[in-house]
């Protein structure tokens, strides 16, 4: 008998869940929106109801549509008032909590081909924040190796630790009866439970009391926007993804440049790694430059996405003479993102990416409602400049979904969690299936990333230590410090990926250094 359809997340769990909706008759829309929900009270060092939303969907008619949902910084703030306080944009506490774009996100998924109830899509949500979870795999050792941070602050310790101050351990129960109400809560009333009522109204007055500028009017103002996606042609392939306040383009960039050199087939870990690592150095570097809300400073992707910038990209990325750009250090998100993915028989493809920032956002858990407090405004910056911090202003995302489109048809959806470095991961598993690689060996296949992951977050390649001795030596060439890690290292990302096959049936794949592995 055929599959209605196929999903894939970094939680088995979660994509169970999404699986059931599927069975049950629901689109992939649902499936996601299952998934998504389910992985906020599994995930909730990665993901939560606190958090924000970029997704791309794929309809039957053929549309795809990019949407995005990000929330602004409260109208109340402003850079100047925190530059009296702060050097630069705080990480934790209160000031880089943005309003929470996620349930709204939810809704405006369903409103594009839903059709299981909204409350069904969130009951195994509810059963598992209620009845408890074994803690996974990536949430205990975020939840180790941060455990002093987090015992500041009272609603993680209530929820996170044992009574005796001990933090919770892998395989050990977590039971969230808080988060369990607010999703009841949203259930019964729709979104607006959160942006016009009783859930919204506890989260403000939780946040207000520890000094954050939200208001109920931030959170009613709030809309998710749907934008056209961004594509290029990658080999048969047409990739989309999402634009601003998304860094999409820089998928865009490596894309078009390795194209452009005839690398699209290579191998990330062979002699072409060295190219496509200062590829990344260079795109970073004009993200962190010129990447803003649109809605409020000009983005010129006619130029970032032009020929000759990327002419200019190319040519830099192969002369070793070339100096990389001298970034400045910077904090880097310890935890980030999950990715779910999801296609149906009735020709609804998704890709969303569900975030709240770094490992456990803000470092805050409003008590009243459960909800974990995304840190996205820490994105913001508190200099003149496209991202400066502005009320009503959104912080420039990492969240970079992407679909596959052949022939005018959408055959896969992929995404990944891994912060700045989504594009890169993208681009080495991009270029593994161009090159005819199974999923999931293109998935579990070696990775690298280039960011702030040395010493005093300066700027670095960090290689797993699996990618073997010829990759090691076309990464020493780059220009910029080689870092070892771990064989498989969350920060090299979780991928997932789903396609639909020629025959109708569907392949999925999830990343083995998530928990999406039953």
């Amino acid at each position: 008998m055929p599959t209605p359809g196929a999903i894939a997340s970094p939680h088995a769990l979660a994509t169970r869940a999404g699986e059931r909706a599927l069975q049950e008759g629901g689109t992939a829309l649902d499936a996601a929106i299952a998934t998504c929900a389910v992985l906020t009270v599994v995930y909730p060092h990665m993901c939560s109801i606190g958090g924000d939303i970029q997704a791309l969907v794929a309809l039957p008619d053929g549309r795809a549509r990019a949407l995005g949902g990000s929330g602004a910084a409260a109208a109340a703030q402003s850079a100047s008032a925190l530059r009296g306080l702060h050097s630069s944009m705080p990480i934790h506490g209160v000031h880089p909590i943005t309003v929470p774009g996620v349930v709204a996100a939810w809704a405006d998924l369903h409103a594009q081909g839903g059709t299981l109830p909204w409350a069904r899509l969130l009951e195994d949500a509810i059963t598992l924040a209620h009845q408890g979870v074994p803690v996974a795999a990536a949430l205990g050792r975020d939840l180790e190796a941060l455990q002093q941070r987090l015992a500041l602050d009272p609603g993680l310790r209530g929820v996170f630790f044992h009574e005796d101050g001990r933090v919770l351990r892998t395989g050990e129960l977590l039971r969230q009866p808080a988060l369990a109400q607010s999703l009841a809560r949203i259930a019964e009333e729709g979104p607006d439970a959160f942006y016009r009522g009783e859930v919204g109204a506890r989260f403000v007055a939780g946040l207000q009391a520890c000094g954050s500028l939200l208001t109920a009017e931030d959170l009613e103002v709030h809309r998710s926007r749907w934008v056209e996606p961004l594509s290029t042609r990658f080999g048969p392939y047409e990739i989309l993804t999402t634009p601003p306040v998304s860094q999409g383009h820089v998928l865009m960039q490596l894309l078009a440049a390795m194209s452009r050199l005839g690398l699209h087939q290579a191998d990330p870990c062979g002699e072409a790694g060295t190219t496509l690592a200062r590829l990344c150095a260079l795109t970073a570097d004009l993200r962190d430059r010129f990447l803003g809300d649109p809605e409020h400073v000009e983005v010129d992707l006619d130029w970032l996405l032009s020929d000759e910038l990327i002419e200019d990209l190319a040519r830099t990325a192969v002369d070793l003479s070339c100096p990389m750009p001298a970034t400045p250090p910077r904090p880097r998100p310890s935890g980030d993102t999950v990715a779910i993915v999801a296609q149906d028989d009735k020709g609804h493809a998704v890709t969303v990416i569900q975030s709240i920032f770094h490992a456990f956002g803000a470092g805050m858990l409003e008590p009243g409602t459960g909800i974990v407090c995304q840190n996205r405004g820490a994105a913001f910056t508190l200099h003149d400049g496209p991202a400066v911090l502005a009320g009503g202003r959104r912080p420039p995302s990492t969240l970079t979904a992407s679909l596959l489109r052949r022939d005018g048809l959408i055959e896969g959806a992929l995404g990944c969690m891994g912060g700045k470095s989504q594009p890169q991961i993208l681009t080495q598993v991009l270029m593994r299936l161009l090159a005819g690689i199974p999923a999931e060996q293109a998935l579990s296949a070696p990775r690298w990333v280039v960011g702030t992951f040395g010493s005093g977050d300066a700027n670095v390649v960090l290689a797993e230590s699996s990618v073997g001795e010829v990759t090691s030596e076309a990464l020493s060439r780059v220009g910029l410090p080689l870092v070892m890690a771990a064989e498989r290292d969350d920060r090299a990302g979780h991928v997932q990926f789903v396609r639909r096959r020629s025959d109708g049936s569907f392949e999925s794949a999830t990343d083995p250094r998530g928990d999406g592995q039953a």
